[in-house]
């Protein structure tokens, strides 16, 4: 894990949904801060500011709250209906040296051999959940898929973990898929003697409706030679 980046926090000049959106267009996002035994915190951030931290990493933060700076971690982030704008950060304060529970990204480099036989390259899990130390967490975990062939899978028990890390089978179990190459989709294409074949049977239908008799004119005729 790199460095984490510093985040400089001031403290909202108020609550609410009012004040949040004054907040928001300031340019300034809205954060709270909590864990640890201490009392929540909620304090702002520049928006700009968080952009750009968030582009470097989005697990671990020194967050400087007062003066004092605080490792905390990401819980959880609320962007607005297109997922561009960030609207609310949630940080848990952590020691460093303790085990927490995060997602990492899974980085899949190689071109699958069953890709180049024509099979498709599926990614059913983009994020692996692990836990390790805070002061551990991988920003990536690269995984070689290129000797994966036609029907051939990976699972996530099979990815091979840096020391100290571990899968959080709690989330995901060792045998669910991760990263699969699908056998081709065969489409079965109509031949013109099958086509015939259809066309035939329909006109051969339609002769035989035209020639059954009309069970209700059948039926006066009877009656008018009665």
């Amino acid at each position: 894990m790199s460095t984490p980046t510093l985040i400089k926090t001031t403290a909202r000049d108020g609550s609410g949904s009012q004040a949040s959106r004054r907040e928001r267009a300031a340019g300034l996002v809205p954060v709270i801060i909590y864990g640890h035994g201490q009392d929540n915190v909620q304090c702002k951030v520049d928006g700009h500011d968080l952009g750009l931290a968030f582009a470097t990493s989005d697990q671990v933060f020194n967050l400087e709250i007062a003066g004092k700076k605080e490792s905390c971690l990401v819980k959880e982030v609320q962007y607005d209906t297109f997922g561009q704008r960030i609207l609310h950060v949630d940080f848990s304060r952590i020691d460093l040296s303790e085990q927490v529970a995060v997602e990492v990204v899974l980085e899949f480099r190689g071109d699958p051999a069953g890709v180049s036989a024509g099979g498709t390259r599926i990614v059913h899990h983009p994020k692996l959940s692990v836990n390790c130390r805070a002061d551990s967490i991988p920003d990536v975990v690269v995984i070689d898929v290129s000797g994966l062939e036609i029907g051939d899978s990976l699972h996530a028990g099979e990815i091979e973990l840096p020391e100290g890390v571990s899968l959080d089978e709690g989330q995901l179990a060792p045998g669910e898929q991760v990263f699969a190459v699908a056998a081709p989709r065969v489409e079965v294409e109509e031949t013109t003697e099958d086509a015939e074949g259809a066309e035939g049977e329909e006109a051969t239908d339609e002769k035989t409706d035209e020639a059954k008799p009309d069970g209700d004119s059948e039926g006066k005729k009877k009656d008018s030679g009665s």
